[in-house]
């Protein structure tokens, strides 16, 4: 593990995929039972980092109980190894994530479930410590082929466009005050061949990566959040790899109230 101090950082946001048009709908909704969210805090910077990473990807994308997501961070870029995966936002969410906990010291790997600590990754798996509980947030998330027209004109290597909606309802009163709505897209196979650094010559594969992260949104005061996004989607992500995910967090807690993910091209 390597801890270190950072500084609160702020919020970046920006988003990119490869050409290839995506055009049928998707559409998932939460059920009665919650699904969780599992966090990895990681760095292509960090030599204790890999063999977490190799584990990570073992998660599958669509599990009914939990859905993984790798935050690169960027404070060991000062190595001499820059990842090009990580966000000072990212940095900044585990930040807040560890100071929740009561403690200032955030480091890599490290894993968090529901917005816990977590270190049950080294005993082999998540079963044991997954326990079912009832979802506290109804979740929708449809994914629709946004309006592509301009970027077809633009030719080979304009940015696709995705549309987001998004349709999140929470009852108790005081919940939905203290809980906001996130919406991340991932990507899974990606490789690294890294030349400098504590990781000079490895080759790194990353899955469950989260490229951009919007939110938190705050819930209305009728208790409901509907929205449509549209996303910018860059050349140069696979939409065959990207998941969109969308989860309702408590953010005095940490606590997940419900979790949905969809990929963005369905086979």
């Amino acid at each position: 593990m390597r801890p270190l101090l950072i500084a609160f950082c702020s919020l970046v946001v920006g988003f990119s995929a490869d050409a290839a048009t995506c055009t049928n709908p998707v559409t998932v909704t939460g059920g009665a039972t919650a699904t969780g969210i599992v966090e990895l805090y990681t760095s292509e910077g960090c030599d204790s980092c890999p063999p977490t990473d190799k584990w990570f990807s073992t998660l599958p994308a669509n599990d009914a109980n939990v859905i993984p997501l790798a935050f690169h961070v960027d404070y060991w870029d000062y190595i001499g190894w820059k990842d090009r995966f990580g966000k000072p936002s990212f940095a900044q969410r585990q930040r807040e994530e560890v100071v929740r906990q009561g403690s200032r010291t955030v480091y890599t790997p490290q894993i968090l479930l529901n917005g816990k600590n977590w270190r049950g990754w080294q005993s082999g798996g998540l079963g044991s410590d997954l326990t079912a509980r009832p979802a506290r947030a109804t979740l929708t998330l449809n994914l629709l082929p946004g309006d592509n027209q301009r970027a077809q004109r633009a030719g080979p290597g304009a940015n696709q466009q995705i549309a987001v909606h998004l349709t999140a309802k929470i009852d108790d009163a005081v919940e939905r005050k203290e809980s906001g709505v996130f919406i991340a897209v991932t990507e899974n196979n990606l490789l690294s061949r890294v030349n400098a650094g504590e990781n000079r010559g490895a080759t790194l594969k990353h899955d469950h990566v989260v490229r951009e992260l919007i939110g938190p949104l705050p819930i209305h005061l009728d208790g409901v959040l509907d929205i449509v996004r549209q996303i910018s989607l860059p050349s140069d992500w696979k939409n065959a790899d990207l998941q969109v995910v969308t989860f309702v967090q408590n953010r005095r807690n940490g606590e997940v109230l419900q979790a949905v993910s969809a990929p963005v091209c369905r086979q």
